[in-house]
């Protein structure tokens, strides 16, 4: 099968090197030293198991990989607009694309009215450039747990015992096709689950992001390092809690119920979180994708979110200082 994958950095270098061990043929977007070291030397895979080097098809000038039997996007939400807009060789009449990030996705809202209202993520595609390329009809999202992180270019270290990845479409219609990328990418050495509800997928996720990335963001810790202090785990219970209640105004309930087992001591994961290893390598934030737009979702659900405010006020001016961070 042709994979083509947009946006190689941690999660796409991962996934690209272990669909390129499976027998795919797999082609990589990208840019740089990284897109340099890989044409050059190929893409390693540092596991807790052993490397892995694995050669590839890789440009910047999706013209130049032509058309795919699937597309991967899995650059974060900053860089996606300016990428995706130049996928159009990649994709043929029925090519699925799988967009695979942290946070809301950009075409949330679609077919969906919490309350009767369809939930605006303007914030996350301001000028419609994505929607311009990626039908929402035609979408699907994918929701990685799998910690991953590029440590040189060409170089990507895995250090989950277990990956593991949720599909599902947007338009709820599609659950066929959410299950027929599953399969496609199934026996690649990570799980592939597909779901009919890629929205609460994503909110489970997400209030467990919300409780230590930002907080990594300042202070530069871990999320283990944080769920172990108990001073600082209360704010990250706080954020959690408030996440867990923007998501029931949205009809997903039960999500603050994992509470206690998400803060049990020895719970967090030894590991900076994204955020905080964007900071420090002075790349975008994802504080649009998610951070702000629960805050817009609380807002519009009048769901009062104190600490979240608090923390996104410092958590932005932090990235603006670092030159990271201009949206208003």
């Amino acid at each position: 099968m042709r994979i083509g994958i947009v946006g190689a950095g941690a999660v796409g270098g991962y996934l690209a090197a272990r669909l390129a061990q499976a027998g795919h043929t797999v082609s990589l977007v990208a840019r740089g030293a990284h897109l340099a070291t890989i044409r050059e030397r190929g893409l390693t895979l540092d596991t807790p198991d052993g490397c892995l080097n694995v050669r590839v098809e890789a440009s910047d000038e999706p013209a130049e990989l032509g058309p795919q039997d699937l597309v991967i996007t899995s650059a974060k939400t900053p860089a996606l607009p300016d990428l995706v807009a130049g996928i159009g060789p990649l994709l043929g009449e029925a090519t699925p694309i799988v967009t695979a990030m942290n946070g809301v996705f950009w075409w949330y809202g679609h077919g969906f009215r919490p309350g009767g209202r369809v939930p605006s993520t303007a914030r996350l595609d301001p000028e419609g450039r994505l929607a311009a390329v990626i039908p929402a009809a035609r979408a699907l999202g994918m929701i990685v747990y799998s910690s991953n992180e590029v440590t040189a270019p060409g170089v990507v270290k895995n250090s989950s015992a277990r990956n593991r990845y949720v599909v599902g479409a947007a338009d709820p219609a599609g659950f066929d096709r959410a299950e027929a990328v599953a399969g496609d990418l199934d026996g690649a050495g990570f799980a592939v689950e597909a779901t009919a509800d890629i929205r609460r997928a994503m909110w489970t996720k997400l209030v467990r992001n919300l409780s230590t990335a930002p907080i990594a963001a300042l202070t530069g810790a871990t999320a283990a390092a944080i769920i172990d202090d108990p001073e600082v785990a209360r704010v990250g219970r706080g954020l959690f809690l408030e996440g867990a209640a923007v998501a029931a105004a949205h009809g997903f309930d039960g999500l603050a119920d994992d509470a206690d087992a998400v803060f049990a001591k020895g719970a967090g994961a030894a590991q900076k979180p994204s955020m905080l290893q964007d900071l420090e390598r002075r790349r975008p934030m994802e504080i649009d994708s998610m951070l702000r737009i629960v805050q817009d979702f609380a807002r519009d659900c009048g769901v009062a979110t104190p600490t979240l405010d608090a923390v996104v006020a410092l958590v932005v001016l932090r990235a603006r200082t670092a030159g990271l961070y201009t949206a208003i």
